[in-house]
């Protein structure tokens, strides 16, 4: 796979030599300790994205019935049918009064989860539920629109404060062009249009609607270790008109550091939180599979999980050679990657290295196509120190 070159090659040396400094100052990173799964956590797990990162992989990976019936699985099973991409927190009408407990938007998230205490409505009859039934049957929620979302974590965190995070990241422009595609091929979007088209669409649109500049520019201007400062800023660049359109969002889906500055500053917690490098989860499958399981559940593989891991490649929705309007010219490749380099890849490790420091589990990011941006070489050190 091609490196990710235009994003990191053309950072200045100051740049790099900053992100040095910032990761040597880092504190003592803390072990990867594994958190007991709470009977209150509603949903048990969360896969939070990202699109075109192998979320949908993943929740076959969990659910499929060679794992979830496996006799000698030690877990609690999951519901027969999962929803994927159930997306309930982040549909329109949710109201964080109606998610407490007995209302009717709590009793339907519930319901929709498959959660075994969804039919008891009333406060002591759910509350003896939670104490003898809920470690029953464990839930799952995944879908991507919820890495995004300034409200979800508020939302999330109202639920319970004890759900498992997995996020999974991929290089952006990569993505960007994977997820157009999939838009193109399965959703019959944009038939008449190019990734070009869209992509100098969206970078009219943040020149021309007052504010953006400025908003990216102030988002970019924290300091690596504010969180709050990164979260406030994607809370108001999410309120700008841009953000409405899909074709930007296409686009915009790329700025990780921003979004999960939101999920750290509002629900993350030590030992709750694992993020994944989707380019080693499609390389090297039982692998990351390995450490996702020890993650979830605190032991090694079952045989069915090995099996089922090995086996077949990485599922993907669409599985296609790319179309030429599908795939970035040159000129719109170069101005995306460094976008992307400005908003995201300069500050990736960095807040990699702070995650990993509060406590959060990081597999992957030691290899293609990140090698050769600023605190690469120090988050790989300092992570082998800790071994």
């Amino acid at each position: 796979m091609k490196c990710f070159q235009c994003s990191c090659r053309g950072v200045t040396i100051a740049t790099v030599i900053a992100a040095a400094l910032c990761l040597a100052l880092s504190v003592q990173s803390k072990e990867e300790e594994f958190m007991p799964n709470q009977p209150d956590a509603i949903p048990t797990f969360l896969i939070i994205g990202i699109a075109k990162g192998g979320t949908t992989d993943l929740f076959v990976q969990l659910t499929a019935g060679i794992v979830n019936l496996d006799p000698d699985r030690p877990d609690p099973p999951f519901p027969i049918k999962p929803i994927k991409e159930l997306a309930y927190l982040s549909r329109p009408g949710i109201d964080g009064i109606q998610l407490l407990p007995q209302k009717r938007q709590y009793m339907e998230y519930l319901q929709l989860l498959g959660h075994p205490c969804s039919g008891d409505t009333e406060r002591s009859l759910l509350q003896e539920c939670f104490v003898t039934n809920a470690t029953k049957h464990y839930t799952l929620d995944a879908t991507p629109m919820y890495v995004f979302s300034a409200v979800v974590p508020l939302y999330l965190r109202a639920l319970s404060g004890s759900s498992k995070i997995i996020m999974m990241i991929r290089e952006p422009v990569e993505r960007t062009e994977s997820l157009f595609r999939h838009f193109v091929l399965t959703a019959g979007r944009w038939l008449d249009r190019s990734i070009d088209d869209l992509a100098t669409d969206f970078f009219k649109a943040i020149s021309t609607e007052k504010g953006v500049v400025t908003a990216l520019q102030r988002a970019a201007d924290c300091s690596y270790g504010d969180v709050a400062c990164l979260a406030n800023s994607w809370r108001d660049i999410l309120g700008f008109k841009l953000m409405n359109s899909q074709e930007n969002k296409v686009f915009a889906a790329g700025l990780y550091r921003y979004a999960l500055a939101v999920w750290r500053y509002h629900y993350f917690r030590p030992g709750r939180v694992l993020v994944v490098d989707s380019h080693v989860f499609f390389k090297r499958r039982v692998d990351a599979m390995e450490k996702i399981i020890r993650f979830m559940y605190g032991r090694p593989m079952l045989p069915s999980e090995e099996t089922l891991a090995a086996s077949g490649e990485v599922i993907r929705k669409i599985v296609v050679q790319p179309m030429p309007k599908t795939i970035l010219s040159p000129p719109l490749r170069k101005q995306l990657s460094e976008f992307y380099e400005q908003h995201v890849m300069r500050g990736l490790f960095r807040m990699l290295s702070d995650m990993r420091d509060e406590g959060a589990w990081v597999y992957g990011f030691s290899g293609e196509p990140w090698n050769e941006c600023p605190g690469f070489g120090e988050f790989n050190a300092a992570g082998k120190s800790k071994l």
